[in-house]
């Protein structure tokens, strides 16, 4: 005995809802026919369907849609090795399917998180067996918080009536619309059965389309687990970077955030070759040499000047002695000397040919960094000196035109700013070329223009640079609050 298919209860409910309205298609044709409205009839539904075919194109060509990708930025102080992986996140949502993350399945939603979590915790910590473990329990509690509050935030702003359903009805509906989809499936197989000649070719020119290969990808779903994808990315980056800690909640109106604005001042390194007038640009910088006062230097070789600027606060600049193609005084504590520092004036002579040992400086110096993406390398500017004994030796008639040279003098001015630029490998803009004779210095208002452009890029380096101390600190003011309420209890 030949057995129905389990569906043909839904079968039956579906012709006895779709027969009433055919019944009265067939019997308003048959009015308007008798009538001899048909012909007009056939016109305005042609108007209305042609109206909402173009409108449908409108829509699809402005790209409205309801639910877009969440407009979660990476911060702009994240070091390249944070810049990385958030490039791989972004790979992640742009493969995720939703039919693969039903959202009424808890587990398989933890396995998401856990996954990105896992991905972030191995890119900053490789040698680690497992990596994402390799945190203290609070910061992944604050994780969950933290994204937790965002997802709330958004489904408020993004979701009607998020805030008046609950979670069981939240579940019902879901069931309810897995059973009209099943019923849209009915609805199909009904159609190919009355009207196969519209509905074949509407089921190929959907398959073609590739509406069968997305199913059943919805707007909703697809937004909320990009979302979460991106908002528990971006915590965990900046956890497992070390540019976020949780607040500690004995604080008054804790604010999470990253780390707070550090208080130590900028510092300058000035360095070149020997005789390259090292002395002479802090000098003009400074206008007279103030030693700053309890300030440690890095290293022996080096000596402390305090630049007070209304703006910038205090900012120190570091004298080191020169160095050539034998003697190199940074060699001797690397990690202090070539890290220690957010922005580089290299100094560099326009009399002198040789260019090796401020090459091999500067090799070490983005090799440092290379080694090192949790840091931001310093922006580096080269102070191009003794322009003024450039050919023609006699003619010093400043100012000069570099970039359309008049004379002799110009041209030969440009060509060493190029020279050095080459050599270095930068920008010939960041080339500064200047003349520091005693009282009569040329071009110095440039390098502090040059300065004021860099200056992002310096605070940057200088965030980095300071963060595992202000963390330290950090660590032991809580340790002290823990231990102080230990005490009491």
């Amino acid at each position: 005995m030949m057995r129905l298919p389990s569906s043909w209860p839904w079968a039956i409910v579906f012709l006895l809802l779709v027969l009433p309205w055919l019944a009265l298609v067939a019997l308003g044709v048959f009015w308007l026919w008798q009538n001899h409205y048909l012909v007009t009839g056939l016109v305005i539904l042609a108007s209305f369907y042609g109206a909402a075919t173009l409108l449908n194109h409108w829509l699809k060509h402005r790209q409205i849609e309801p639910f877009q990708l969440p407009d979660v930025q990476a911060d702009e102080r994240w070091s390249p090795a944070a810049q990385d992986i958030w490039g791989e996140l972004d790979k992640l949502i742009e493969e995720l399917n939703p039919a693969d993350y039903p959202l009424t399945d808890s587990a398989r939603l933890l396995q998401l998180v856990q996954q990105v979590n896992r991905k972030v915790a191995r890119h900053f910590r490789p040698r680690a067996g497992k990596a994402e473990l390799d945190i203290p329990l609070r910061n992944i509690l604050f994780i969950t918080e933290q994204v937790s509050r965002d997802m709330r935030q958004l489904l408020d702003e993004k979701v009607p009536f998020s805030h008046l359903l609950t979670i069981d009805e939240g579940l019902k509906l879901w069931k309810w619309k897995q059973r009209l989809e099943k019923g849209h499936f009915i609805y199909r197989m009904g159609r190919m059965l009355l009207s196969p000649t519209t509905a074949i070719p509407a089921e190929l020119s959907g398959f073609f389309q590739g509406k069968v290969a997305q199913y059943p990808r919805g707007l909703l779903e697809q937004w909320l687990l990009r979302t979460l994808v991106k908002k528990t990315g971006y915590y965990a980056i900046a956890l497992y970077s070390g540019q976020l800690a949780p607040p500690v909640l004995a604080e008054p109106e804790p604010q999470p955030g990253l780390a707070p604005e550090m208080k130590q001042p900028l510092r300058i390194l000035v360095v070149g070759q020997l005789k390259a007038g090292k002395s002479s640009l802090i000098n003009a910088m400074l206008g007279e040499l103030r030693a700053a006062a309890h300030v440690l230097p890095l290293t022996d070789e080096l000596t402390v000047y305090k630049l007070k600027q209304d703006d910038s606060g205090v900012v120190l600049i570091f004298d080191s002695p020169g160095y050539g193609d034998e003697s190199h005084w940074f060699e001797k504590e690397p990690e202090r000397a070539l890290g220690g520092f957010d922005l580089v004036l290299l100094v560099c002579s326009a009399t002198q040919a040789g260019r090796e040992a401020d090459a091999q400086f500067l090799a070490d110096l983005r090799n440092w960094f290379d080694q090192r993406l949790h840091r931001s390398m310093p922006p580096v500017l080269a102070i191009v000196t003794h322009i003024d004994q450039l050919r023609p030796l006699r003619e010093w008639q400043p100012p000069y035109d570099l970039q359309t040279p008049q004379n002799d003098k110009a041209r030969n001015i440009r060509e060493a700013q190029e020279t050095v630029a080459e050599a270095l490998r930068i920008p010939v803009s960041d080339c500064i070329p200047v003349s520091l004779q005693t009282g009569t210095n040329y071009n110095i208002d440039a390098i502090w223009a040059a300065l004021a452009d860099k200056w992002p890029e310096s605070k940057r380096a200088q965030y980095l640079r300071c963060l595992p101390e202000g963390r330290s600190k950090e660590k032991l003011r809580l340790i002290w609050t823990q231990m102080a309420n230990l005490i009491r209890i």
